[in-house]
């Protein structure tokens, strides 16, 4: 028995399961995580290993190009590159996408074990770290006031510390503010009288520094431990320690340093708006509720503003839950949306009972989705969250269908259970047909590669549940609901026995398509020839016009949440030049400051890093970020904001410029990105400017920039090894002794309570000025005796390198820059023609990365993809119709389809792109041949029926017309307020605004489903009936001239035979 059947005959039992998936559809709505991108793993990790005090070249050397060595070694090792700066390196290893990240992180350390011991013994714990989009900042908390660097740093730690107590937090980063620490300054001249090196100081302060068990000791009954405590007490402590004891004459710390405790030295700054500022980048669990925790963090914070009042600016940057918010919202108001205008369309045609038993299939297929997705561990991210918004116009595609079928049993007189038995055992089988080929086609886009398929993996994931659960909903409880309440107004001639295929008479539309129709059979190669001339002509037309000036992109440009404006200045910069640097860009931006949200501003640090890295100074770096208001609140677009700064930033002088957007999407790297490759650095630097001249004045290429760091100031010791030698000196105690004094070394650990702050060892400020306090330093013989390091080096001036960079273990300059309104694949393009006769060095060459590799990627597989769905489209189609040429028609319109989307893309003039329009293009051809399904499956059984072949063709599309047509336009107008850019909000008072920018990310994506869409279905009204028509009637032709060949054997066969039996 059928399962709607059975369905239909216990309506109490499927009116329990409607209750049931409403209140678990909802609980799980409620609960599922919110967050802003998808919970996907990003191939890569990166491994540091700090040596401090070491120049680009040593940290080359002696580090990276061991490491290197080693690492490459590692299998699904897809690319490695490392940076060789001062005091570290820094090596990023990126995998292949289906290798697992966590089996990667054990064999890079692994590796790294392996290695350990043939790196310097000065080299620091190497740590590796991986890249997880969902434990990305959720929001950065500013703290700007007049209080002062210290107060605003211990309110910081304060609020950090109760914003980690909020369930769900991982942790909270400070940036900026002041860092207890204890320096111990020696004093070299004291330190030279009492004969003592600087190493047996640090060494004393060590060792007595320490906890030392001392095992047990049993007294009577009782077990007693030993112990030895010797942790200083207090930082005074210090003073005591003993460093030696000539002629039993104690020499302690205070004798010959001065222990201070204080703060760090100030390798950074920031502003906010222009005050003195602080930050705590906030960071949540994978998995956790988004949503839920900024609203426990903003809960505090608007307490905090209370406290504070005006004293302290609390400014949040960032924000992903208010995008997140946003997102959900717009899915909401979706939903309540789509129902409203697919009960409008609905009631034009059905009537408001029938109009809602439709309509109702997209509230419960959409919690029967929720309840699927919650337990599959889904998160309501980005993707999923407009994969559910792009299934609105298709969640009741099914029910339309279905319930139209039954709806036309009804107006036949039927009853209420006999119209729902037969309408829904007549549909079932091509809807359930049409849903699998939608499946199919979604289906290859699961296993799209790189970081690009991660992200965008979701969607068809999504859309596969929430397709299957409207299956469910149409066939099961849309059935039960017209077998219980489906209320039709019979004309009084129709009675139990009549022919419903009658009913397209009564409707003056169907008429005049019946007609129209009947007109275009009669014309059937003419209206093949229109149809190929204009599917010919719209690839022209796309092809000479829109195609050469747009070109394709990789992810859409949309507009930036945020700008960033990144200050190199020559390394070496001291702190104050660079605030200078920072200062002039934040009066460029003082007039647009109504326009802000915020202005941050960071001095001396990397951007995404709270300050400079372990081992290296990044004075020398800066940026500034602007912080856009949402778009409702937008005084000026933010893309014109950006043009306008850049035209100001071209004065900047002696400094590198960089102003970066931020956009939606995984990330994808740079829109222009080439990168030069050699072994001499002097050739190689030679042909990177070579090929910037040629490329500078490509249109729409800006922040053109290339990442070598050509020169810093250095003082080189060159040591005399022979004098070294004979007196006992070995290279790394002499290097050792160097950076001890002018760099500091770490020594221990004062603990108090749970705060702990660094021991460093240092000399005293007056003594490490200049060169000759560098020349003159006294350097301690095995044997004891001072020797001056002029005695035994040379102390010289000379430019360095600032960083050596490496991909796949080849020194490398890149070239980078950005696409302003041009698609990066336009810039790739004209770059390479321009570069076509560039000569280069012997043992140089170039090659294109970033963006580009990626994107060259993702084509193909798109076009495999593509493919792949329309394989199994014809699979399914074979199997239902039991014919090779029924499912060839079906496949026709997704070529129709293709047409109507490069129709979008040339009436909206816009690139085609890669991921959004590729990606939209493959769903396609799933959906659009759901109408022709349901169209020839009523024309094999009216044929079955002893119908002629145009009659039958004619008939089944005229039933058909009306479900074709509503599935169509539910669809179109379900994703209307995204390509229009329509915000609905019905809590607001102007529920409709236009101009919205929340869905313009998956704008193109939409464009190219309601082209596609809705040129395919116009076309198969018209060209599936007129390929049917000539398509059969060739076959019979061909079963004519066969027939007539059977019956001329058969005639020759009996002539014969009687020749034969006279012959016997």
């Amino acid at each position: 028995m059928h399962p709607s059947h059975i369905a239909i005959r216990n309506p109490v039992f499927v009116f329990i399961m409607v209750l049931v998936i409403s209140i678990a559809g909802f609980q799980a709505y409620k609960s599922i995580p919110r967050e802003a991108a998808p919970d996907i793993q990003i191939p890569l990790l990166i491994v540091s290993i700090p040596f401090p005090g070491s120049s680009p070249e040593d940290v080359e050397s002696l580090i990276s190009n061991k490491v290197e060595q080693e690492l490459k070694t590692i299998k699904n090792l897809k690319e490695i590159s490392s940076t060789s700066s001062e005091g570290v390196s820094v090596l990023t290893l990126e995998f292949t996408s289906d290798f697992d990240i966590s089996e990667a992180r054990t064999k890079v350390r692994e590796k790294m074990d392996q290695i350990k011991p043939d790196l310097p013994a000065d080299a620091e714990d190497y740590q590796v770290t991986e890249i997880n989009l969902s434990e990305q900042p959720l929001m950065i908390l500013n703290l700007a006031g007049d209080m002062g660097l210290l107060g605003l740093t211990e309110l910081a730690d304060d609020v950090k510390e109760e914003i980690e107590g909020i369930p769900g937090i991982l942790e909270v980063r400070r940036a900026g503010g002041l860092e207890k620490e204890i320096r111990v300054y020696v004093n070299p001249d004291k330190m030279n009288y009492y004969k003592l090196a600087l190493n047996q100081v640090s060494s004393s302060i060590s060792n007595e520094n320490t906890n030392l068990p001392g095992g047990t000791i049993t007294m009577g009954p009782t077990k007693y431990m030993i112990r030895v405590p010797g942790e200083f007490i207090n930082p005074e402590g210090i003073n005591e320690a003993l460093i030696s004891a000539p002629n039993q004459v104690p020499v302690r710390v205070r004798d010959i340093a001065q222990v201070v405790f204080g703060y760090k030295e100030v390798t950074s700054k920031s502003r906010l708006d222009g005050l003195e500022s602080v930050s705590l980048s906030i960071v949540k669990r994978s998995g956790e509720n988004l949503l839920a925790i900024r609203n426990e963090v903003k809960s505090i914070i608007q307490r905090l503003e209370k406290d504070y009042k005006e004293d302290v600016k609390f400014s949040i940057l960032s924000d992903q839950g208010e995008h997140v918010q946003q997102i959900v919202k717009d899915l909401e108001n979706n939903i309540l949306t789509g129902f409203v205008l697919v009960f409008l369309v609905l009631l034009l045609v059905m009537g408001i009972s029938n109009a809602l038993l439709v309509a109702v299939a997209i509230p419960l297929s959409f919690l029967v989705s929720m309840i699927i997705l919650n337990v599959m561990g889904f998160t309501l991210n980005i993707v999923v969250l407009f994969s559910l918004i792009l299934s609105l116009g298709l969640l009741v595609d099914n029910a339309i269908v279905i319930v139209e079928n039954i709806y036309r049993h009804r107006q036949a007189g039927k009853s209420r259970i006999e119209a729902a038995k037969l309408g829904t055992k007549e549909i079932a089988i091509p809807v359930t047909t049409s849903t699998i080929t939608t499946v199919a086609a979604f289906f290859p886009l699961i296993f799209m590669p790189g970081i690009a398929g991660e992200f965008i993996s979701f969607l068809p994931k999504t859309l596969i549940v929430t397709l299957s659960s409207s299956l469910f909903v149409a066939l099961i409880i849309n059935a039960v609901f017209c077998s219980t309440m489906m209320r039709v107004k019979v004309n009084k001639e129709v009675t139990s026995d009549f022919d419903e295929l009658k009913l397209v008479d009564h409707s003056k539309i169907l008429r005049i398509y019946q007609m129209i129709l009947r007109s275009v059979l009669r014309f059937r190669f003419v209206t093949v020839i229109v149809f190929i001339f204009l599917f010919i002509g719209t690839f022209y037309w796309y092809g000479t016009n829109t195609f050469p000036r747009k070109r394709i992109e990789f992810f859409p440009k949309t507009e930036p949440s945020e700008a960033v404006v990144n200050i190199t200045a020559p390394m070496g910069t001291t702190l104050e030049i660079s605030d200078g640097y920072v200062t002039s860009v934040e009066g460029y931006i003082e007039n647009d400051m109504d326009k802000l949200d915020a202005v941050v501003a960071n001095v001396g640090q990397r951007r995404g890093s709270g300050a400079s890295s372990s081992g290296s100074t990044t004075t020398y770096l800066s940026h500034v970020v602007l912080d856009f208001p949402s778009w409702q609140n937008w005084v000026e677009k933010p893309s014109e904001i950006i043009k306008n700064l850049r035209q100001k930033l071209v004065k900047m002088v002696g400094v590198q410029v960089k102003l970066a957007e931020a956009q939606s999407g995984p990330p994808t790297g740079k829109a222009f990105n080439l990168e030069v490759q050699g072994k001499d650095f002097s050739k190689m630097i030679d042909s990177v400017e070579k090929i910037k001249k040629r490329i500078k004045d490509i249109p729409g290429l800006v922040d053109l920039t290339d990442d070598f760091d050509r020169s810093r100031p250095e003082l080189k010791v060159i040591i005399d090894r022979d004098k070294a030698s004979r007196l006992g000196f070995r290279a790394r105690d002499i290097a050792s002794t160097v950076r001890t004094a002018f760099n500091g070394k770490k020594v221990s650990v004062f603990r108090d309570g749970t705060e702990e702050y660094d021991i460093w060892v240092q000399l005293d400020q007056s003594f490490r000025k200049n060169q000759s306090d560098l020349a003159s330093l006294f350097i301690f013989t095995p044997t004891g005796e001072p020797v001056r390091l002029s005695e035994i080096a040379k102390v010289d001036t000379g430019p360095s390198y600032g960083s050596i960079r490496h991909v796949d273990t080849e020194r490398t300059i890149t070239i980078s820059g950005d696409a302003f309104r041009v698609p990066g694949p336009v810039l790739v393009m004209k770059a390479q023609r321009v570069l076509k006769d560039l000569e280069l060095p012997d043992g140089v060459r170039y090659k294109f990365t970033g963006e580009n590799k990626g994107r060259q990627e993702t084509q193909v597989f798109i076009g495999q993809a593509l493919i792949i769905a329309i394989c199994l489209i014809l699979v399914v189609m074979i199997a239902q119709f039991n014919s090779i040429a029924l499912p060839f028609i079906v496949i026709t319109s997704v070529f129709m389809s293709v047409m109507g989307v490069l129709l979008g893309l040339i009436v909206h003039d816009r690139p085609f792109g890669i991921i959004m329009t590729g990606v939209g293009t493959v769903a396609l051809a799933g959906i659009v041949v759901n109408n022709v399904i349901v169209m020839l499956d009523f024309v094999v059984k009216l044929r079955k029926r002893g119908f002629a072949r145009n009659e039958a063709m004619v008939l089944a599309s005229a039933v058909r017309f009306r479900p074709v047509l509503l599935t169509a336009v539910t669809t179109v107008i379900g994703l209307a307020p995204m390509a229009m850019g329509m915000d609905i909000d019905f809590s607001r008072d102007s529920p409709i605004v236009f101009g919205s920018e929340s869905g313009s990310f998956w704008k193109s994506m939409a464009l190219a489903i309601m082209y596609g869409l809705g040129v395919a279905t116009f076309l198969t009204l018209i060209m599936v009936p007129t390929l049917y028509s000539l398509i059969e009637d060739g076959r019979e032709r061909i079963k004519r001239l066969l027939s007539k060949y059977i019956s001329f054997e058969n005639l020759n066969e009996i002539k014969t035979t009687p020749k034969l039996n006279e012959i016997n």
